[in-house]
């Protein structure tokens, strides 16, 4: 299938999804928030794709919202969320499918852009890349719930500092405040990005997906939910095959092929 905005590939059970509206260093517009959407339903019905890999055309990852594209519109929340609900849509799909998702991120990855690497499980950036969700200097909060969670992943008291203050910051700082998996240098992000593929190849599975799922759900379960949650969880890795060849080589002595 083709799409206007960004590109879909396949390869040995690898999606590379691409944002491609180079010349506007990938912003976000209405077209692209439903080109994203189609796109990601399609990767998360593809039950063979184990990886999938979210990157930039061009100088950047995303530079956030389209604003020539934001200014044309009709004032008002119904115009706002004609374009953000299926942008939310598609990140649920993103954060929520099976298959472990990477974003590979370089130059600017700001507002929906940093959304984008929020609902993906790990984050690659090159020691070029910047980050900043501005919404609410533009008069807006954050609409969508993967902003929200940003204070999971660096306290309370920074992540009000990245969003109602619009910090700019840079990818040492956010690999130190644990944003990111990885820093690396621009000319050894392919080669890092592969690595991180394999390895994720080698574990994905059922075992993976559910796992993925809990710790996605862990900030929202009450502790008495937990029990059960994982008793289900276990119960569905344990009839997918990965279990039983796993358990074949320890009989045989043999490691698993992580």
């Amino acid at each position: 299938m083709e799409w206007d905005t960004l590109t879909v590939t396949e390869s040995n059970d690898v999606a590379f999804l691409t944002l491609d509206r180079a010349a506007s260093l990938n912003a976000v517009n209405e077209q692209l928030t439903n080109d994203i959407e189609k796109a990601c339903q399609l990767v998360s019905e593809h039950t063979h794709i184990q990886v999938v890999v979210v990157a930039g055309e061009g100088r950047a990852f995303c530079s956030g919202m389209d604003l020539k594209a934001a200014a044309m519109r009709a004032p008002g929340s119904e115009a706002a969320a004609a374009v953000w609900e299926p942008w939310q849509r598609a990140l649920d799909i993103l954060e929520q499918m099976d298959a472990l998702t990477i974003a590979s991120i370089h130059g600017a990855c700001l507002g929906a852009g940093f959304e984008l690497a929020l609902a993906c499980d790990f984050r690659l950036a090159t020691e070029n890349s910047f980050f900043s969700l501005p919404q609410v200097l533009y008069g807006a909060p954050p609409d969508t719930t993967q902003t929200y969670k940003l204070a999971q992943l660096v306290g309370t008291a920074k992540a009000k500092e990245i969003i109602i203050l619009g910090q700019r910051f840079d990818a040492a700082e956010a690999l130190n405040w644990g944003l990111l998996n990885k820093v690396v240098t621009s000319e050894d992000l392919p080669k890092e990005r592969n690595a991180l593929i394999e390895r994720c190849k080698k574990v994905s599975g059922r075992a993976a997906a559910v796992t993925k799922s809990l710790l996605n759900r862990s900030w929202s379960l009450n502790s008495s939910d937990w029990p059960e949650v994982i008793s289900k969880a276990r119960a569905a890795a344990l009839e997918a095959p990965d279990f039983a060849e796993s358990m074949r080589l320890y009989r045989e002595k043999r490691k698993p092929r992580v």
